[in-house]
C-alpha cells in the first residue's frame, strides 16, 4: 500500500518508508515474527577487512598477546581452564572507522523501528572467539535489573556484525526463533547450546562476513563453541531506549560534603554511586564485584 502522511503515526510513516526504500521490509517482518533477522552485505568486503584488522590490533594491545586470524589455537586462563573469548570493550572512540557500525544505513532503520528514533548507543564491543571453551549459554539482552516478565516491545536491541564467516563449527551465533514472545530469560535446560542436552529449538545462524544479525532484546541467543583453529570476530552494536537513562545527571555530581558515606549509603546508591553500568575499557568489573560480595562465585549463565 502507499504510505501516507498519517497523523496517527507521524514518526512511523517516514521510518517505514525508509525501510521500504532500502529493501528491508522482509527483514522487518522477520524481526516481528522470529525476533531476529540477517542483513547480508551490511558492510562491503573492504570495510569488513578493515574493521577486522583494526579490532585484532586493539585486541593485541589490550591483551598483550598475538592473535592469529586463521590459525589461532586453544588458549587457557591463568587457572588452566579453556579460554575461547577475548572481550574488547568501549571501541567507539578507539578509531573513527567504528562510526560506520553505529550509523549503518542497513541496520539502523531496523534498530530504530524496535527502539524509537531517540534510542541511544549502549555499548560497542567485540567478542573475539578462538577455539576452546563451552560457548555462550542462551540468554536475553535485557540483562541486569529488568524484572520479568519483560514488556513485549523491545527495551534494548542488538546488531551483531559478523566480521568473519559464521559457521556452527566456527562458533557462530545461536538463537531460538520466536523466543522474544516468551518475555523472560531461558531457564534450566532451555539455555543449553552444546551437543549434550542442547535445547531442541536452538538453531545456528550461519552467515558470510559483512552480514548484520539484528535481534529484539527479548530474543534468546548465545553462541556455539568454536571447534576449529582461527578466530571468529564480531562487532556487537548494542542500543537501548532513552527512557532507561535517568532524567537528571547525579552520578559523580554531588557537591563536596553533601553525602555522608557512612550514614547515607542508601541515598548514595539512589544517586548512582554504585551503578554497574557506564564502563569503559575495564568492562563490567563492578558487575562481577557486586555478585562476588553477595556470595555468587560468577555471573549468572544468562549474563556471562
Amino acid at each position: 500500500m502507499q504510505i501516507g502522511d498519517w497523523s496517527a503515526t507521524p514518526i512511523l510513516n517516514d521510518l517505514y518508508q525508509e525501510i521500504r526504500d532500502k529493501g528491508l521490509e522482509t527483514n522487518l517482518a522477520e524481526l516481528e515474527s522470529y525476533g531476529f533477522t540477517v542483513v547480508e552485505g551490511a558492510f562491503d568486503p573492504e570495510t569488513t577487512v578493515a574493521l577486522r584488522a583494526r579490532i585484532i590490533e586493539i585486541a593485541e594491545e589490550v591483551n598483550g598477546r598475538v592473535f592469529d586470524l586463521d590459525n589461532q589455537e586453544e588458549g587457557t586462563t591463568p587457572d588452566g581452564s579453556p579460554s575461547d573469548v577475548a572481550l574488547i570493550y568501549y571501541l567507539l572512540y578507539k578509531d573513527p572507522i567504528f562510526k560506520q557500525a553505529v550509523t549503518n544505513d542497513k541496520s539502523l532503520p531496523l534498530i530504530t523501528y524496535l527502539l524509537g528514533e531517540q534510542c541511544v548507543l549502549s555499548s560497542l564491543t567485540c567478542h573475539l572467539k578462538g577455539p576452546g571453551g563451552p560457548g555462550l549459554a542462551l540468554h536475553t539482552d535485557n540483562g541486569f535489573g529488568l524484572p520479568e516478565p519483560y514488556p513485549p516491545y523491545a527495551m534494548v536491541a542488538n546488531c551483531n556484525y559478523a566480521l568473519t564467516d559464521y559457521t556452527e563449527k566456527g562458533g557462530c551465533f545461536a538463537v531460538v526463533p520466536g523466543s522474544h514472545r516468551m518475555c523472560r530469560q531461558p531457564r534450566g535446560p532451555e539455555n543449553v547450546i552444546v551437543e549434550e542436552g542442547r535445547f531442541k529449538h536452538v538453531i545456528p545462524v550461519e552467515v558470510p562476513a559483512g552480514s548484520a544479525i539484528i535481534w529484539h532484546g527479548n530474543t534468546w541467543h548465545g553462541s556455539f563453541p568454536r571447534k576449529i583453529p582461527g578466530l571468529r570476530i564480531n562487532l556487537s552494536t548494542f542500543y537501548c531506549r532513552e527512557s532507561l537513562r535517568p532524567q537528571e545527571d547525579y552520578v559523580g555530581n554531588a557537591p563536596d560534603g553533601f553525602l555522608d558515606p557512612e550514614k547515607e549509603e542508601r541515598l548514595a546508591r539512589l544517586l548512582g554511586n554504585e551503578l554497574v553500568y557506564s564502563w569503559k575499557d575495564e568492562g563490567p568489573v563492578k558487575l562481577y564485584q557486586r555478585f562476588m560480595t553477595k556470595g555468587v562465585p560468577s555471573l549468572p549463565t544468562w549474563y556471562a
